[in-house]
Parts: C-alpha cells; structure tokens; sequence
C-alpha cells in the first residue's frame, strides 16, 4: 500500500469522508481538548502539591469518594437518549432539563442527609461540611443545557473544547486565590465546584434555550434510565470501592499518595479514552441497522484507541520515579511505585469501557448493568482481603486481577451483543502491543540516565526520552501494520492522521527554512 494509499486513510472500504472523517475528526478535537485541560489542571495539582500536603488531599478524597458514588448513582442518561434519538425536540429537550433539575434536588438532599454519619464513619468532623460543598459540583454539571446536544449530533464539538478549557482556566485562577489565601483544603474542593460552574454557564452561551419543567417525554428515557441507574450504581462502586476500603485500613497521608497515584494513572483515560468514547455512541448508532457495519466500526474505533493510549500508559507508567520527581516534588516520591503498578490497568480497559456506548447503541442498556455487576462482585471482596492483608500493595494488586476478569467479561459479552469473536479483538490489539513492548524496552535502556538531575536537565530528559519512545512506537507499529499487509480499520486510520500531520510539519519546517 503506498503513502498516498494510507493518506487516502480507506477504512474498512470506505474513504476517510462522511462518518468516518466526521468521527476521527471529533475525537482529534476532543482529545485535543482533554490534553488542554488535563494540563490545566496538571498547573492546578502542582501548584495545590506545593501549597497542601498530603494528608488534606487524602481528607479531601475519603470527601469526593462518597460525593462520586452518589453522582453515578443519580446519573441519568441523558445525552445519551438524546444522541439516540430519531429527532430532538423542544419538548424532549424541556423533559431533558426537568430530570436533570430533579435529579440534582435529590442528589443535594441525599448527600447532605448522608454526610454527618460518613464523617462519623471516618472519626473527623471535618469531611461533613466537605462533603455538602463537593455536592455543588454534580448538581451544576447536571444543570448544564441540554441543547448542546445538537452540536454533539453534529460530531461538532468545538462548544465543549472551548466550554472545558475555559471552565478549567477560571477555576485553575479561584482555586489558586483560595489556596493562597488559606493554605487549607478547601482550595481543592473550590477547584472541583468552580469548573462545572463556568461550564455550565458557558454552555447556555452557545446552546440557549429558555428553562421549561415538564415531563412529557419521560417515557424516552425511561427504559434506559432503569437499567443504566443500575449500572451507574456498581461502576460508582467499582471505581471508588479500593478509596474508600483503604482509607479505613491505611493512614491519611498514606490515602493521600494513592489517591494522586490513582489520579495520575487516569490521566490517559481522561485526556484520550473518555473523549474518543464522547464519539462512539453517535457514530455507532447511526450503524445500529446494519450488524456488520456496526461490528467493524466498532472494532475499528476501538483498536484505534487502543493503539493511541497503549504508548502513554508505557510512558507513564516506566518512567513514573522521574515524573513525580519533576512535577510534584521530592515529598511526593511515595507516589512513583503506585503510579508504575496501576498505569498499565487502564490497558485492559480500552475493551471494556465502550461497551456501554455500544450497549445503548444496539438498544440492550442491560448489556451494561452484566459488565459492572460482574466487575463489583469480583472487586469488592478481593479488595477487603487485600486491603486486610497486605494493604496499600495488596488493593493496587487486585485491580490488575479486577481488569483482566473485566477483560474476558466484555470479549464474552461483545461476541453475545454483535457476534464479535473474541480471537479478532486479540489479533487487532497484537500489532499495537507488539509496538508498545518494544517502546517499553526502550525507555527502560534510557530511563537509568534521568537519575539525579536537577530539575531543568530533568524536564529536557524525560520529554527527549518520551519523545524518542513515542517515535519508536510509531515506527514499530508502522513497520507491523505494514508487514501484516496493510489491513484496513483502526490502525490505518490512525497512520493516516500521524503520516499527514509529520508531512504537514515537514512542510511548515521547509517553508520557514526557505
């Protein structure tokens, strides 16, 4: 296949135009978003490291894990039915906005019954009022208009990039004055609030519609609001349940490191995953109708993803010492071994979390409640023993166990759902994990030379040795794809967009040298 071939990026027999460029185009936006925010909020964290310590992160974590179940709990899908709608109409988008005012009524009343007895829970009186203020943050982004949900229809996304770099910005600047102002752990919990605050007002500047409380159209989202409160109930669980079992076996500040760990180990699935998934659910229905198409696109899309983040999690997690190092400080190096065992979880997740995306595509939202309730069943009792047992190490174990069950689970349920066998998915990642190892190999040559620089010395090696890695893993991958023939799907796609950017850098780099 030749350079103009890839270029042409054909993906699954079909020219990169229409829905397919419509998709890679989004997510490119949207990934570029997250990046920019993800970085916001990285100057957030490290100038909140360097003013707080680690025990009010860890008092402020044991605060939000309680808030972060209940908002799960009380998620309603509403973009999602939205999405899938055969047209959005105002009074849909009215009933839109009542349950979402609804819910953010009872999600308050909840959370504020709820936080004397869980701070008596933990023996520290501090974590109530905590607890009510943090209630704020998913009240607002609940409030946010509904109308944007055109743009998202559109595969336009240029709303949300704007309304989260903004909203992130204006928070970075508040949470900074309070931290300033107090040194107290209240400028975390000002940070959390103030962003959903500035995107929600953002959002009713490009999507403004007047505010309508009725229920009309209730019975859209009922059937998938039954199944999909159930779902959201576990995967609240699921992701909270090692937090909040460890902070009644390991001290505050012990708490507060593997809650940064934890948070820096999402960064992959925050700034790449979460936004290409914002992708799935409207390029995957409007293939509902046609099985095969839906089983290559979703095939596609996902070995996409897989192949984009597969080289930072490596990254992240093999050169995690010196990344700490650098960022977050020498009184912080507890977080490095964390960082370096839970980072390439996320990898056995990139299956299993569009899942849900292709369940409310396909009209089976139960497909759902099966994935996170299989994963609760597995990961709560495993977590008490270990967190009994051998505590901080023993809950970073179990969810390497936890990811690898959740990973059979999904390729089971993908061949019920769609009739994908489970050996395609594990052909289609083989070239990309291929790739990573020997990026992986690579940075463990380099990583002993970023040990005891100073801080400036230490910044240009790790972007020198993550620049040199990153490029190896493009040419490896490259090399693969085409020894295997060229296939068509996620890999072409994503060669394509990587072979058109480095020759447009190439251009822009001769045209400045002529």
């Amino acid at each position: 296949m030749t350079e103009a071939t890839i270029s042409g990026a054909k993906i699954n027999g079909l020219e990169m135009n229409g829905l397919a460029r419509r998709t890679a185009l989004g997510a490119g936006l949207l990934i570029l978003s997250r990046l920019g925010a993800k970085l916001i909020d990285l100057i957030t964290l490290i100038a909140l490291t360097h003013l707080l310590t680690p025990e009010d992160f860890g008092l402020v974590a044991i605060a939000m894990t309680l808030v972060q179940i209940c908002e799960a709990i009380f998620e309603l899908p509403v973009a999602q039915v939205l999405v899938r709608a055969d047209e959005v109409t105002q009074p849909l988008l009215h009933t839109a906005m009542t349950l979402g005012a609804l819910r953010g009524l009872v999600l308050g009343v909840c959370l504020a019954l709820s936080a004397w007895p869980f701070a008596m829970l933990y023996g520290d009186a501090r974590i109530a009022p905590l607890i009510c203020f943090l209630a704020l943050a998913p009240i607002l982004r609940g409030l946010a208009s509904p109308a944007m949900v055109h743009f998202t229809r559109r595969m336009d996304f240029r709303p949300d990039v704007s309304g989260e770099i903004i909203g992130k910005a204006l928070a970075l600047l508040v949470a900074a004055g309070v931290a300033l102002a107090t040194h107290s752990y209240w400028a975390i919990a000002t940070a959390s609030v103030a962003s959903p605050l500035f995107l929600a007002v953002i959002s009713y500047l490009w999507a403004p519609m007047r505010p309508g409380l009725r229920l009309a159209d209730w019975r859209m989202f009922a059937r998938f609001l039954s199944w999909t409160s159930a779902a959201q109930l576990f995967s609240a669980l699921n992701w909270q349940a090692d937090r909040l079992i460890l902070a009644r076996f390991i001290p505050r500040a012990a708490l507060g490191l593997f809650s940064m760990a934890s948070d820096l180990a999402a960064l992959p699935d925050q700034a790449l995953l979460k936004p290409t998934m914002r992708t799935f659910l409207p390029a995957l229905s409007q293939k509902k109708d046609d099985p095969e198409a839906l089983t290559e696109a979703y095939l596609s899309l996902t070995c996409c993803v897989f192949a984009m983040v597969a080289p930072v999690v490596v990254a992240l997690s093999l050169l995690a010492e010196p990344i700490v190092r650098l960022v977050l400080g020498a009184r912080w190096l507890g977080v490095a071994p964390c960082l370096s065992m839970l980072a390439p979880v996320l990898l056995l997740f990139t299956i299993y979390n569009p899942l849900s995306a292709l369940a409310i595509a396909v009209g089976k939202p139960e497909a759902s409640l099966r994935l996170t309730l299989v994963e609760f069943l597995v990961r709560i009792p495993l977590t008490l023993l270990a967190a009994w047992c051998w505590g901080l190490t023993g809950a970073i174990a179990v969810r390497a166990v936890v990811g690898a069950i959740a990973l059979g689970n999904a390729l089971i349920l993908l061949r019920a759902l769609i009739g994908l066998h489970p050996a395609r998915v594990l052909v289609a990642l083989a070239r990309p994990m291929a790739a990573a190892c020997a990026m992986a190999m690579l940075l463990l040559i380099a990583r002993p030379w970023l040990g005891g620089l100073g801080p400036w010395p230490l910044g240009a090696g790790l972007l020198l040795c993550g620049g040199a890695g990153m490029a190896f893993y493009g040419l490896a991958l490259t090399g693969l794809w085409h020894g295997a023939g060229c296939p068509t799907g996620g890999e072409a796609r994503l060669i394509a967009m990587g072979s058109t950017a480095c020759r447009k850098l190439m251009q822009r780099g001769a045209a400045a040298m002529a």
